[in-house]
């Protein structure tokens, strides 16, 4: 009884978490592309005279296919995306575009249709294959247009999940426990179907993995059911059957791993058929190579999961904890760049960005906190990407709340800047100020008025937790600890018009007006609006929380189902070698010796299993497989633990298995 309410419970576990995952794929697909999309051209420079609209419009109607420049504005509450479309499939047009709307999956994406300009700079997504719109970059190219082209099909989208979402390592991770499960439950059945396969029965197995799949499947259709129509209510019941297309591949994979797991090791040859009768547990090793492997993936998948889990949640506890340092701010606006008219256009507004920034500074109108390199660390020189270092201005050591003192005071003019060193590095003082000033003299750009740097005003500040507002993504790293803080007004003359972009770029430059004047001040100073969008700090902090929330979910179910898998994992390892080394086992016991030297070769075993999955994760970082919110340090804590957890895991196992009461239990 217990073993089928398992079975049952088991079964719907494995429909819902595929209709989760295709619920999670199909609108990572809203975001990234349309459903009729498979690649994407990006034009990033051109001649004026180029007719590159004219052709294609021709390259459109000649290949039946459809292209639409695309721009993207993330801030609002719900992103948007505005679609220029050039038809020449009107079917393909249609499916994706149902009178005149997207039919979307995911309503956290809107799109809207705009008529074509005459500016053709820019993306624009395309239902050809990459393959054939490289012919189309061809043609564009001997018209004097540069153009790049990049796949958005099924691949790329799974690569995209793979890097920059939990979905698809949380897929992985119930495959691979679809797998164990499949493998412990043919293992704890073996007995039986050793002595069913004695008896003539030739594939006894069989039987009790097709009434699981029966059962998988029945759960699968009554869970989808309620998908339906749930979806009706969400969506309007837009995608249904690419939903459940999608949905039933992922269910498919389970049940295949299921089978794999269940099947595979337990095809025996003839001279292993009365084994099992005696040791169920020894003729399974036959899959020990499949399930090495299986183990040392879903260990690798869990600590990635955990990690963007242990993020997640560090990136809401920090926003939780940094509210009364950036409640005072939240109306401050940001600019965020956007390269979809080229690099041309980004590099034409580096300059008047920067005469914006230093046209408004006076009046406290911009407060600066770059933070070119690292956020904890005793290194100060300026362009190491290890340096803990924050670049500000007055504005922002007005804005610390009296926690830090300005080294300035009420001095400013050309060539003034100030230095605020933490009190347990005064001794660095000196020379941290010398590595600055030769970088003050030496600027990688343009500085209008360029002054000589004088000597700097150093004062010193408690060693402790400054406040740098973020980055402009999850606004998880809102502290640097114990920086050097290098203090240069706009009057200086000493920052350069690209640090002043980089700093704008990455969410570390905020103007302290509202949308409408900072766009003012941008349209005065000659900022193209076609490069950026102007958003605000609370508006960013609320989607870096709804981001961290979507997330931790995802994470956390798919970490702890790979827990569960690799606990399980364990224990039929664990006991397949108590079982198998049972009569060494007893005879120590019963001499009073340790069983320490029996259990060598699975401490060896469990020594490589971490060793293999610390190779995997050094690989895949290596790869650049993680996304961009996986710390390095937060992964090795999540590896440390779980590693100690297995380990802990096999010794509890061990010992309470490991007892005569059991193993004779087991011998009976």
């Amino acid at each position: 009884m217990p073993s089928n309410i398992i079975r049952v419970v088991a079964s719907f576990a494995a429909a819902l978490a595929s209709l989760l995952i295709g619920f999670a794929t199909l609108s990572l697909q809203d975001t990234q592309s349309m459903a009729t999309v498979r690649s994407a051209l990006i034009i990033t420079q051109m001649d004026e005279a180029a007719p590159a609209v004219g052709m294609l419009r021709a390259e459109a109607r000649q290949r039946d296919a459809n292209f639409y420049g695309i721009r993207v504005d993330p801030t609002g509450r719900t992103p948007t995306r505005t679609l220029t479309p050039i038809v020449g499939d009107r079917a393909a047009h249609d499916r994706a575009f149902p009178s005149g709307e997207y039919a979307r999956f995911d309503t956290g994406m809107m799109t809207k249709l705009e008529p074509m300009d005459d500016d053709a700079r820019g993306g624009y997504l395309s239902t050809l294959s990459p393959r054939r719109l490289e012919s189309v970059a061809t043609e564009l190219a001997g018209a004097g247009v540069d153009a790049q082209v990049q796949s958005l099909g099924w691949g790329g989208l799974l690569w995209y999940m793979i890097g920059d979402t939990p979905a698809m390592m949380a897929a992985a991770v119930a495959v691979g426990a679809a797998w164990l499960v499949g493998f412990a439950r043919a293992a704890s059945c073996a007995r039986e179907a050793a002595s069913a396969r004695t008896l003539g029965a030739r594939f006894p197995f069989i039987r009790d993995v097709g009434m699981s799949v029966l059962l998988a499947a029945a759960a699968f259709v009554i869970l989808a059911g309620v998908a339906a129509a749930v979806l009706h209510v969400y969506n309007g019941g837009h995608r249904l059957a690419s939903y459940f297309g999608a949905s039933g591949i992922v269910w498919g994979a389970l049940m295949a791993a299921f089978v794999c797991g269940a099947c595979a090791p337990g095809v025996l040859p003839r001279r292993l058929r009365y084994l099992p009768a005696f040791s169920g547990w020894r003729p399974w090793a036959r899959g020990a190579f499949a399930m090495s492997l299986v183990q040392v993936l879903t260990l690798t998948l869990v600590v990635f999961l955990v990690t963007q889990a242990g993020t997640a949640w560090g990136s809401l506890s920090a926003v939780r904890d940094s509210r009364p340092d950036w409640k005072a701010c939240a109306a401050c606006t940001t600019t965020i760049f956007q390269g979809f008219d080229g690099p041309v256009a980004l590099d034409d507004a580096v300059a008047p960005y920067g005469s914006a920034v230093r046209a408004l500074e006076p009046s406290g109108g911009v407060a600066l906190s770059w933070v070119p390199g690292a956020k904890r660390g005793d290194r100060y020189a300026p362009g190491d990407p290890d340096s803990n270092v924050i670049v500000a201005n007055s504005e922002f050591i007005k804005r610390s709340q009296g926690r830090l003192p300005d080294p300035l005071g009420e001095l400013e003019g050309p060539g003034e800047w100030g230095l605020l060193v933490p009190s347990d590095q005064t001794h660095q003082a000196e020379s941290v100020a010398t590595e600055w000033r030769q970088y003050f003299g030496e600027p990688l750009s343009d500085i209008p008025n360029q002054a000589v740097p004088k000597q700097p005003h150093i004062a010193t500040y408690t060693a402790g937790r400054v406040f740098n507002y973020g980055q402009t993504d999850f606004r998880d790293q809102v502290y640097s600890d114990s920086p050097v803080i290098v203090v240069v007004p706009a009057s200086a003359g000493l920052l350069d018009d690209g640090s002043y972009f980089a700093a704008g770029s990455a969410g570390n430059l905020l103007f302290t007006g509202d949308a409408a004047a900072t766009r003012r001040a941008l349209d005065a100073a000659g900022v193209a609006r076609s490069v950026y969008t102007i958003d605000t700090l609370a508006d960013q902090i609320d989607r870096g929380v709804t981001t961290a929330r979507s997330k931790l979910p995802i994470a956390m179910i798919g970490g702890i189902v790979g827990l569960l898998a690799v606990i399980g994992m364990l224990v039929v390892r664990t006991r397949a070698h108590v079982l198998a080394n049972r009569d060494r086992l007893l005879f120590h016991l019963t001499l009073g010796r340790s069983p320490v030297r029996v259990h060598l070769s699975m401490w060896l075993r469990t020594a490589a299993l971490l060793g293999c999955a610390g190779v995997a994760i050094l690989g895949a970082i290596g790869a650049g497989l993680p996304g961009a919110d996986i710390v390095p340090r937060t992964l090795g804590i999540a590896f440390s633990a779980i590693a100690a957890l297995t380990i802990l895991t096999n010794a509890v196992i061990a010992f309470h298995i490991t007892t005569p009461k059991e193993l004779i239990t087991d011998a009976r």
